[in-house]
């Protein structure tokens, strides 16, 4: 990661024509973002060791029904034809400091109300499944943690946690704040090529031993490989699509199972391409649509931004990830949406050890 204090440039985008310097350390930098109160998102794409920084220079509501637009885009679990953007008005890359250690370690919110919740409706989709109406669906639940940490030191930390995910600071009115690292590509457009995976199944992390995948595991991520396959073949020819072998992929201290696929993308729109593949079977379950109208029914809380997709978009490329692994910021407190998905030989006591895994991916770090 690059070091030290942040000094950027504000580009002079194409169609705004603003330019401006600031020198400045990074959580000075953080904090006169806040303080603007206009909608702004810092991220950093996996593998990579650059910070971005884009800020509107104005409070509209910049809404994108092609994608076409060029900025970053923050859509929501439930399908929609109108996306959320922040638009390229003001762009920097930011130098990464040094995270700091934490000062005290948050104390873990009572989850006696929210196990109770999951494991019913765990037992609920175990029941479904077993009626035949649905092969696996994909289950979440809210983790509410009460937070004191300087919420701009705890994003420093989580881009240190993480090189291989996306990870990302959201700020915008009408969406509310967002932070997360996820590990799942939905689209990577760049040079007319194409990439996209099938990320399913969770295991933790152990040193030093090879990872032991079940056959619950091996056919949840097969579901969401044959799922992409069959979507994207609507699109392309059937010999275009072919995923590559399946491997363990880490993210944190947890474990997927992952194919990866590489197309071209010759004359189809980004937004066919999103809309053909969200949300996967990663992130609602098969069949998708019996699976969407089973979490409606039995899920009593609004998945809103969890689930959904986001990332930085133009006319040349475009990185669109899942928005796994993620919490909504509030003054005080933070609340994580942590979810599995649930097949025929799912285990209620096991599925809501895999839930507290994936809440202290983020709780661990922040």
């Amino acid at each position: 990661m690059l070091k030290g204090s942040a000094k950027i440039q504000f580009s002079v985008c194409n169609f705004a024509p603003i330019g401006m310097k600031i020198e400045n350390n990074f959580y000075d930098l953080f904090a006169q973002l806040r303080d603007a109160k206009r909608p702004f998102v810092l991220y950093r794409l996996p593998d990579t060791n650059t910070l971005i920084c884009i800020q509107q220079d104005d409070s509209r509501h910049h809404i994108t029904a092609s994608l076409k637009e060029e900025g970053f885009v923050f859509a929501p679990f439930k399908r929609t034809n109108q996306f959320t953007y922040i638009p390229n008005h003001h762009v920097a890359q930011v130098v990464i400091p040094e995270p700091k250690a934490r000062t005290n370690t948050p104390t873990a919110t009572d989850t006696t109300a929210q196990k109770t919740y999951y494991n019913d409706l765990v037992a609920d989709a175990i029941t479904a499944i077993g009626k035949g109406a649905i092969q696996k669906v994909v289950v979440s639940r809210l983790h509410k943690q009460e937070f004191k940490q300087n919420i701009a030191e705890s994003f420093v930390r989580l881009l240190d946690a993480y090189p291989n995910a996306m990870v990302y600071y959201w700020s915008h009115p009408q969406t509310g704040t967002w932070m997360g690292a996820t590990p799942e590509t939905l689209l990577n457009l760049e040079g007319g090529k194409c990439k996209t995976m099938a990320l399913a199944g969770t295991l933790a992390h152990e040193d030093n031993k090879r990872p032991k995948w079940s056959s619950k595991e091996v056919d949840e991520q097969q579901m969401v490989t044959d799922f992409i396959k069959q979507q994207l073949e609507i699109l392309y020819p059937n010999d275009a699509i072919k995923p590559a072998e399946t491997y363990t992929k880490r993210a944190g201290n947890l474990l997927h199972l992952c194919a990866d696929f590489e197309f071209g993308i010759n004359e189809v729109a980004l937004l066919d391409l999103v809309q053909s593949l969200h949300p996967t079977p990663a992130v609602s379950g098969v069949p998708v649509t019996k699976s969407l109208e089973f979490i409606k029914a039995f899920e009593t809380h609004d998945r809103k931004y969890y689930a959904g997709f986001l990332g930085p978009i133009n006319k040349e490329a475009a990185h669109i990830y899942v928005n796994l692994r993620c919490a909504a910021v509030e003054k005080s407190q933070l609340t994580l949406y942590v979810g599995g998905g649930i097949t025929s030989e799912s285990n209620i006591a096991a599925e809501w050890e895999e839930s507290q895994c994936k809440a202290e991916t983020l709780l661990n770090v922040i």
